[in-house]
């Protein structure tokens, strides 16, 4: 399966989060998934990826032409088995989205928001049925989950919404939700 992971790509977030995503890729690996990614190679980007590299997995990465400038090539990995370039970071997501089987969120900023909120619209309008994982690291999720939950109370978002995601602190429960149906029985209308 490809599962594509996203994540943050900055130098200075704290060891902790690059540790656990580098494991987090290396354990995806070593059960036989390949990663899907923005092909950084800072951050949790460059972590996942060394990961999956040491757990014997394939990487493609898809990025946008303008990388190729001067000025971002420094944060592109181009170790990758294989490179996907586009025309813009919009098409970019949407290669991305189409190309992998399951997605794994793990601690970033706005654009991994973003990305996260994006594949969960999707899923929530019935474009695709695959696995979101949150990998929850230090509890890193935690206000964006009571944030979800206080949406939910004021009535924004529906209360089976959160069916459409899970939550994770544990790589075992984690694979065992990606590689698996979690919307086996459930339609569109579940979610209206």
């Amino acid at each position: 399966m490809k599962i594509c992971v996203f994540g943050a790509a900055s130098k200075e977030i704290d060891d902790k989060y690059l540790e656990a995503v580098e494991n987090l890729g290396a354990f995806l690996a070593e059960n036989g998934h390949d990663l899907v990614f923005g092909a950084g190679k800072t951050g949790n980007m460059g972590a996942v990826a060394r990961g999956f590299r040491k757990g014997g997995g394939k990487t493609h990465g898809v990025i946008p032409e303008f990388f190729r400038e001067d000025v971002l090539t420094e944060y592109v990995d181009y170790n990758c088995d294989e490179m996907i370039y586009t025309n813009s970071m919009r098409e970019r997501k949407a290669v991305m989205e189409d190309i992998s089987d399951a997605f794994v969120i793990t601690p970033g900023g706005c654009g991994t928001f973003e990305e996260f909120f994006e594949v969960l619209t999707l899923k929530q309008l019935g474009r695709h049925r695959k696995p979101i994982a949150i990998y929850n690291i230090d509890g890193y999720f935690d206000r964006m989950s009571e944030m979800m939950m206080h949406s939910i109370s004021e009535g924004f978002i529906k209360k089976n919404c959160t069916a459409l995601y899970r939550v994770f602190d544990s790589l075992d429960g984690m694979l065992a939700y990606l590689e698996n149906d979690d919307m086996e029985g459930l339609t569109l209308r579940d979610f209206k």
